[in-house]
Parts: C-alpha cells; sequence; structure tokens
C-alpha cells in the first residue's frame, strides 16, 4: 500500500499543475457475484473446463482504521487507487455427470479501487484494470479451490465492477462510489454474467494530503492512524 501512495505523489511531484487528493476510505458494502458456465465458444474444451458450472460471490467488509486512497490528475492523465482490507468470496462449482459439488470459502486480505481516465471523466474500477501488477490488481479475490473464471479473467474481458463520475466528485468532502456490473462475458474457457453494486465511500482528508506531499507518500502508521479529518 505504501508503494501504490508514493508512486502517486512521485507522480506528482513530476507534473506541472498537478491535481492531488488524499482519502480515508470509511465504508465499503454490496456484493458482487458471478455466474458462470463452461463454454465450447470460450475454449472450454482447451481449458478442461467443459461441464463445470457455478458461482462465486465477494462481499467486502467495512475498512480498518487507517485504510487510504489517493487522485491525482495532470491534464488528461489520472491515476490513484482506493485500498481496503477486503472481503470475503464464497464459491459453489458443479460438474455435469457428478453428484459432487466444490465448495469453497475464502477471506481476501486487500481489495483494490483503481481511478483511470474516461473522456474528461474517472473510472473507478474494481479489482482493475486487466494488465496492472498484482499490487494494483487484488487477483486472489476469485481465487478459490473451485474451478471458475479469475480477476484476470473478467478484466480481460471488461466485466469488472466501476463506476464513472466526474473530476469534480472527487473534490468534494465525501464521495460514494456506486461500483456496479450488469455485463455478460466470455473468457478463459466460460461465458457468464456478472452483477455487482458494490458501495465505497471515502471522506477526505486535507491534513492526510498535507503529510503526503511532506513525506513523498512514507507515513508510518500512526501517522495515518493520527492524521485529522479536516472538511
Amino acid at each position: 500500500m505504501i508503494v501504490a501512495f508514493a508512486a502517486a505523489l512521485a507522480f506528482a511531484a513530476q507534473a506541472p499543475r498537478v491535481e492531488f487528493h488524499a482519502y480515508r476510505v470509511t465504508g465499503a458494502a454490496g456484493t458482487e457475484r458471478v455466474d458462470f458456465a463452461g463454454d465450447p465458444a470460450a475454449g472450454c474444451a482447451d481449458r478442461g473446463v467443459c461441464g463445470f458450472s457455478g458461482s462465486e460471490t465477494f462481499v467486502p467488509v467495512r475498512p480498518d482504521p487507517g485504510e487510504l486512497a489517493t487522485f491525482t490528475r495532470t491534464g488528461r492523465r489520472i491515476g490513484g487507487q482506493a485500498v481496503f482490507n477486503g472481503g470475503n468470496t464464497t464459491a459453489s462449482v458443479a460438474t455435469a455427470g457428478s453428484d459432487a459439488t466444490c465448495t469453497d470459502a475464502l477471506v481476501v486480505r486487500r481489495a483494490v479501487v483503481t481511478f483511470r481516465p474516461a473522456g474528461p471523466k474517472v473510472r473507478a474500477i474494481l479489482h482493475g484494470p486487466a494488465g496492472e501488477p498484482p499490487v494494483a490488481q487484488d487477483a486472489a479475490v476469485f481465487a478459490t479451490h473451485c474451478a471458475g473464471p479469475r480477476v484476470g479473467d473478467l478484466a480481460l474481458a471488461g466485466a469488472l465492477p466501476s463506476a464513472v463520475v466526474p473530476v469534480s466528485a472527487l473534490r468534494k468532502p465525501m464521495i460514494l462510489l456506486r461500483l456496479a456490473a450488469d455485463t455478460t462475458f466470455s473468457q478463459a474457457g466460460f461465458s457468464g454474467h456478472v452483477v455487482a453494486d458494490v458501495r465505497v465511500r471515502l471522506k477526505r482528508d486535507r491534513r492526510l494530503e498535507q503529510l503526503l506531499r511532506a513525506s513523498g507518500g512514507l507515513l508510518s502508521q500512526a501517522d495515518l492512524l493520527g492524521s485529522s479529518v479536516a472538511p
């Protein structure tokens, strides 16, 4: 997490007329559900997943104190992330011709929302976007022991939950990101449907902005927890 915020500050330091904001992640709720089945048109035979069908669901948990977000903008260049302490994933997958059902549950240690440009606005993408390294793409969210699409597959298919907001919304004292999806996909041997309504709440912290600028993004946990929130 510190690396991500240090990178945001480095970006801010190198570019003229940079806009930089810092936030506390104060809320996360909702669900993200993926229903899927092996599909010959998606290459299930090559991947050995024909006959598998099921669902996987991610439910975020309330962020701990000290979970942070940053946003930077210079011209058309936009960056930043909201990082919070994940949630819980469950999976249930059946196999054609078998009475056995694979079920699994895991605790997701970290979830990420990444900010990217969307024309003159900002797209906030849950778990993504495609091509980001693991520190930015919380690839473990659907990494259960059961067969099924993973975060990288959904990212490549353009099926990750997202929200498009004006830049002005990210300047406000409180921001609610409604990360939604109602999207079909075909990728990695599976076709299916993603339905999501995940809400992530950010509270702007001007004192934290000052501390991050002054420190280059390297703060102790005591600094992060002790920073006061300014309107």
